[in-house]
Parts: C-alpha cells; sequence; structure tokens
C-alpha cells in the first residue's frame, strides 16, 4: 500500500482531495495534506511518501521550489504538479526538475484517478523486479552468509555455549576475527508494532534490508572489522572495539540520521561494554540488551551504552496497598483515583529506573486487574487469548510513556463499562468519540486530533471509524457540520459568514461550496425553504 501527500492551499480544495473515494482504488491508503510547500516539506523529512501530488503557485513555498527539494531529501517520491495556469515554463521547469507529470486545474476525477493508478502500479513493479533482482544476484552469496548468520545468532544469543565448538564453528564458516577487543551493538525499529500494522510483510523485508546496507556502509567506511547479523526483530554488529566512546557515538548517530533520513523511521542502539574475550560473546550480546532498555527511560532515536546506564531494583513499588487502590478506583468508577495511582507508581518507575523484569511484572499486575473488571462488568469470562494479545502489545511499546497511556485508556475504558454496560452494538469506543466530535466539531478537529485523544493508532482509527459508522471522517465531519449549519439557518439570526464559523470553517466560501454539494442548496436558498 502507498503513501500520497497533497499540497494545495485551497483549503476547499485540499479536503475534497484528500478524502476523495478513489484513491483506495489505486492502492493508496495513507494520505497527508500540506497547506503550502514548507508544511509538505517538514511532512516529507518525517515520514515515507511514495507520491506528492502539488499546486504550483502557493504561499510560503511554491510547488516548484518544494519539487526541487524533494529530490533532495525525499528522492524516490514520485511528484505529480497541478496549477491553474496553461504555461509553457511551467511545463518545462517541472519536468526539468523530475516531476512524474503535470495537471492543469479544473482536474477530473478520472483523469486524477487513472493517473495515479498508472503510478502505483509502475512502482509496484518496479519494487517487485528490484526485489527479485537482489534475490537472484545475491541468491548464492546469501546461501554462505545465512549459514554464518545463523551461527553467530546462536553464539551470541547464548544458543551454542561450547568454546571448542564455536572455534571450530568459526573455522568452518571462514569467520576471522583479528581485532584484540570488540563491542556489540544491538540495533532495535522504533515503535516496531506500529510499523508492522503499516506496512506488510514485503515492505518490512524492504526496510530492513535498506537500513541494513546504511549500517553496512557506515561500518565499511570507519574501517572497523564487524560481523552483521539478526536476532529476533533486532539488527546485531559485532564490530572492533579500537574507537572511543566519543567516536562511537559520532558513528551510530550518523547511522541514525541516514536510517531517519533514507528509510525514514527511527532506530535506537544499545552498546556493550569493550571485551577482549570471544568466550564473552553472550555476556556482551546481554549488555547491548540491557543497554537498549533505557528507552523505556530516556525516549527513541538515541543511543545507549552499558557503562553508562544505572537501574535500581524495587519489587514492592507496587504493593499490595497501591493495588487495591486501583482496585477499588475502578469498582467506584473513579477515573481520578484510579491516574492518580498509575501516575504515582509510573513517575517512581521513571525516577528509579527500574529494570525492565520488574515493569513487566507491574504491568502484568495491573492487567489483571483489567481483565476481572471487565469480566465482572459482561458477566462472562473474558477470552483469555484477548489478555495475552493486549500484554503482548504493552511489551512491544518502546517508551514507559507508552506503556502507561495504553493502561490508563484501557482502564478509563473499563472504568466505563463497569458503570454502564453497553446498550447497542456500536463501540463504547467510537461512541465516546462521537460524543467528543459532537462537542468539538467546530474546532479544527483532525483525525491525527483524535487518535491521540483517544491514544489509538491514525491508521486503526480511521479503518475502525469507517467500518462501524459507515463512512470516513471527514465526510462524516462535514455531515455534522452541516447539519448543525441547517440548524442555525432555520432557529437563529446569524449572518452566513458567521455560521460558517460557529461550524467550523473560516473560509465562508468553502462552506458554501461543501453546503451546497450535500443539501444540492446554497445556504441563503436553505433559508428561504
Amino acid at each position: 500500500m502507498y503513501s500520497l501527500l497533497i499540497a494545495e492551499d485551497e483549503g476547499w480544495m485540499r479536503e475534497l482531495l484528500v478524502g476523495a473515494s478513489y484513491w483506495e482504488q489505486c492502492g493508496i491508503t495513507q494520505i497527508w495534506g500540506a497547506k503550502n510547500g514548507q508544511e509538505a516539506l517538514e511532512i516529507l523529512e518525517s515520514e515515507k511518501i511514495d507520491f506528492l501530488l502539488s499546486d504550483i503557485r502557493m504561499p510560503v513555498m511554491d510547488g516548484l521550489e518544494l519539487l526541487a527539494k524533494v529530490k533532495e531529501v525525499s528522492p524516490e517520491t514520485e511528484v505529480v504538479m497541478l496549477s491553474g495556469f496553461d504555461e509553457f515554463n511551467y511545463v518545462r521547469t517541472a519536468m526539468r526538475l523530475g516531476a512524474y507529470d503535470y495537471l492543469l486545474k479544473p482536474i477530473r476525477d478520472e483523469e486524477l484517478m487513472q493517473l495515479f493508478y498508472k503510478m502505483t502500479h509502475a512502482k509496484s513493479q518496479k519494487q517487485l523486479e528490484m526485489y527479485r533482482t537482489v534475490m537472484e544476484q545475491s541468491k548464492w552469496k546469501q546461501g554462505r552468509s545465512l549459514l554464518q548468520e545463523q551461527f553467530l545468532a546462536s553464539w551470541f544469543s547464548g544458543r551454542i555455549t561450547t568454546p571448542t565448538l564455536i572455534r571450530e564453528k568459526c573455522v568452518e564458516m571462514e569467520i576471522i576475527w583479528e581485532a584484540k577487543t570488540y563491542v556489540v551493538y544491538l540495533m532495535e525499529l522504533d515503535q516496531l508494532y506500529v510499523l508492522m500494522e503499516r506496512y506488510n510483510e514485503r515492505d518490512m523485508e524492504l526496510l530492513k534490508y535498506g537500513i541494513r546496507n546504511i549500517v553496512d556502509e557506515h561500518l565499511v567506511d570507519s574501517g572497523q572489522d564487524f560481523y552483521l547479523f539478526a536476532i529476533d526483530q533486532r539488527l546485531v554488529v559485532w564490530a572492533g572495539g579500537h574507537q572511543t566512546e566519543s567516536e562511537m557515538e559520532d558513528l551510530l548517530c550518523s547511522i541514525r540520521q541516514n536510517i531517519k533520513k533514507y528509510m525514514k523511521v527511527t532506530v535506537s542502539i544499545g552498546i556493550s561494554s569493550k571485551h577482549s574475550s570471544l568466550d564473552d560473546a553472550f555476556k556482551a550480546y546481554l549488555e547491548a540488551v540491557n543497554s537498549l532498555k533505557m528507552k523505556m527511560y530516556m525516549g527513541k532515536d538515541q543511543s545507549f551504552f552499558f557503562e553508562s546506564i544505572q537501574f535500581q531494583e524495587d519489587r514492592q513499588l507496587f504493593h499490595r496497598e497501591l493495588q487495591q487502590r486501583l482496585h477499588y478506583s475502578v469498582i467506584m468508577g473513579s477515573i481520578e483515583e484510579m491516574q492518580s495511582v498509575l501516575e504515582g507508581v509510573f513517575d517512581e518507575i521513571r525516577r528509579k529506573q527500574i529494570p525492565e523484569q520488574h515493569v513487566d511484572q507491574i504491568v502484568w499486575l495491573m492487567t489483571q486487574i483489567i481483565w476481572e473488571k471487565k469480566q465482572n462488568a459482561q458477566a462472562e469470562l473474558v477470552d483469555k487469548a484477548a489478555q495475552d494479545d493486549f500484554l503482548n502489545r504493552l511489551r512491544t511499546l518502546d517508551t514507559i510513556d507508552e506503556i502507561q497511556a495504553v493502561l490508563t485508556a484501557e482502564f478509563i475504558q473499563t472504568i466505563q463499562d463497569t458503570v454502564e454496560k453497553r446498550s447497542h452494538k456500536r463501540s463504547k469506543l467510537i461512541s465516546d468519540i462521537l460524543l467528543f466530535i459532537d462537542k468539538h466539531y467546530s474546532d479544527e478537529l483532525t483525525l491525527q486530533a483524535l487518535s491521540e485523544q483517544f491514544y489509538m493508532n491514525p491508521s486503526y482509527l480511521s479503518r475502525l471509524f469507517k467500518e462501524e459508522i459507515g463512512q470516513i471522517f471527514t465526510k462524516y465531519l462535514m455531515q455534522l457540520r452541516v447539519d448543525k449549519a441547517k440548524e442555525l439557518l432555520k432557529t437563529t439570526h446569524m449572518k452566513v459568514y458567521e455560521i460558517s464559523e460557529a461550524v467550523g470553517y473560516t473560509d465562508v466560501k468553502y462552506f458554501n461550496k461543501i453546503f451546497k454539494n450535500i443539501t444540492n442548496l446554497t445556504p441563503a436558498d436553505y433559508r428561504s425553504l
């Protein structure tokens, strides 16, 4: 599936394009909007964008200037320029700067759909051919490298521990190590669970392949001995230890920056202390694992050195009294009390930076409370698999802040279920979201803002909203605002521009257009009925 960024300064046009129904038919499932070239450039620098549809005439940064910068920050992005000015100079400049195509306003839906269907099909074929070529060219080499990597993964993860067997295998696999000291770098994709929802299996493999190439290039340039291999979802680097900590930090910073720039993702890195004996390989790996756990406290996209970390043990942090307080807050339906307990516990976790296994124990106890209360609220046995899935999801989160946010949201949901059982088929979450929209429809409400408000992934929220409501969020919001405007037109003497602002549209022309598209009448005609 592909992503699209629409850069258009006219708000009504931008919303119509973003909310168009035909993008999914073209294989485009993620859509961003930007009101000028500068805003579009910021999105391109932080997100992986496959296609850009950009107006030429925009404030702050126009389309042609944006096109020139796209080729620097996101060279894989295909660009289609959009303009209402049929002038050869624009066409020539756009094509010279590398635009895929050029469309003139007003554009027809069929024309836009055909062009992007052609582009996505071509991109899919190109990716498939690239993937096949890479696989074919490296098939023989991969066979040998795969055996090496499987052995290294078994050795460093502690599955093979016999020194004589390890040395025999190194000779057999032609693994040569001459450096006097070594370190282990352990690289982990941040927010892996989000990426696995966003990308299919093939795209994930291509992403990992690109990251590995970036790491490999930097290590080659550094001139040190190294081997690359994977353990679970992490990339392991066995590297020579001749560099100082400052030099290692600079190297790893460059690696992280280039991964962010070219792959549009971030990684966190745990670094072991230096070792001289090959018998310490497993120990070095565990040090890198423990270093990486600092991401819970320090945040993502950083490098963590084992010699700098300090953990404190506190098995009684979430003691029985706190468990009882949390238990009773759910029974009494007190969201405020529940949040007070969670904030106190997690503040102590951050302050003491307790080991991950102890955090896991605390989280497990909290989920037991949640599922016990869910069972009481639903008066039936709760699916054990659902409980395990939730706990596993928590274990995939990167930081303490994320764990606290998800747990808090789940406790709130549990409290609401305890206070009042569901009275209709529509999910409680969507009902809460609809109530929130009804209260805030006049605000600058976006899918991203909703997802943050309810601690959800935007893509999942969009899919859930469409499944339960039957239409996409933007269309639902448009309809709601028009319905509110109709009430004001019939019950007040407010001017049309005042009503436009009251329902959330600062551009009265755009409001008139939306109103007519939905009702087939202008606001003035509707009021006169």
